[in-house]
């Protein structure tokens, strides 16, 4: 079997400040495959943007990281900074939040991709232009080389987001980070950057970490699933098991909370609470205060435990945790059928 292409192995952030050190993740630890699209799904504040941020090595001097990010055999924590700028935007590609925002707005959407070619490849200024032009082809922008010269005002959101995507694309890229690619766009683009990243991994063999909070779209695209919360991931596991029978009761709550279109009229309970700010994380298990099946032995730390198609944080998905609780928790609609993952989209 071949080796993984990325392994995040017990990676931990901690907030350095005057006042103490805060925790802002705790021994995340997943495996993505050579060409498969992996999901990170969760709440706002869960930590999955600090997650690629630390993988990039894009965080702030005073965010320490440890643990083990293994890319093409090399810990990515452990390299020098000058060795990992030679692997940030060349072998590994990200795609931010808020394309409109990335893009610089005084230059055209030409000089900056031909910057970033420039950047990873020793080519004139010509064959970097016929680079350029070549890479807003791969994404599916139309007449690339009339585009060059214009300018990210002049782009759709859609649009600018292809190009972020053609950028991370210009350092033939083997990993891509899309930090919620389609976040603001409308459900038509979201099919189109779908389908693009759907393309890149078969047709190129990259390997997508796919961040979102859409779990439609997570659902549709992605291979396999991590759920975040609070820091650490609670459940990970392939996609069609994950969604149809979650374990975690964090994870029920959030397929709960997706609409099902097979029923109308049907009101939708959500997770009641907000996630708790880092330095504030109870002790054990970091959902009970929100969780319906809280009780004794939840105060104490949870160990992950692997079950026979995922792995999950909670002591009593492997014994407790019944078949009679899951579909009382996950009620409605016992799983939405709406998010079973469709494979020939």
């Amino acid at each position: 079997m071949r080796a993984p292409a990325l392994i995040v192995e017990n990676l931990r952030l901690k907030l350095c400040a005057d006042r103490g050190d805060t925790t802002l993740l705790s021994d995340v630890s997943f495996e993505i495959q050579s060409g498969e699209i992996f999901g990170l799904v969760g709440e706002s504040g869960s930590g999955k943007t600090l997650t690629a941020l630390a993988i990039m090595r894009l965080l702030p001097p005073t965010i320490k990281a440890t643990g083990k990010v293994i890319f093409d055999g090399v810990d990515l924590l452990a390299l020098p900074e000058y060795q990992m700028r030679s692997l940030r935007g060349n072998r590994i590609g990200m795609v931010f939040q808020e394309p409109v925002a990335a893009l610089n707005p005084t230059f055209t959407i030409g000089t900056q991709l031909i910057c970033a070619v420039r950047a990873h490849h020793k080519l004139s200024g010509h064959k970097a232009r016929e680079r350029a032009i070549e890479l807003l082809d791969m994404v599916g922008i139309p007449e690339p080389r009339s585009r060059l010269g214009f300018y990210p005002h002049q782009f759709s959101g859609g649009m600018c987001q292809r190009v972020m995507i053609a950028m991370a694309l210009a350092g033939d890229a083997r990993l891509l980070l899309a930090d919620e690619p389609t976040t603001s766009l409308d459900v038509t683009t979201q099919d189109e950057i779908v389908r693009l990243l759907e393309r890149l991994s078969k047709d190129h063999g990259i390997s997508v970490l796919f961040i979102s909070h859409d779990l439609g779209l997570v659902a549709r695209l992605c291979h396999r699933i991590a759920v975040a919360y609070a820091g650490e991931l609670v459940e990970v596991g392939h996609t069609d098991a994950l969604l149809q029978t979650p374990l975690h009761p964090y994870t029920r709550g959030l397929v709960r909370c997706v609409p099902d279109l097979t029923q109308i009229g049907v009101l939708r309970g959500g997770i009641p609470g907000t996630p708790p700010m880092p330095g504030h994380w109870p002790g054990g298990c970091r959902f009970q205060q929100r969780c319906p099946l809280a009780g004794n032995g939840c105060d104490d730390a949870q160990v992950t435990s692997s079950l026979a198609d995922r792995t999950v944080r909670c002591w009593k998905s492997a014994a407790s945790v019944d078949t009679a609780s899951i579909e009382n928790t996950t009620s409605p609609t016992n799983g939405p059928k709406n998010l079973a993952r469709n494979t020939t989209s």
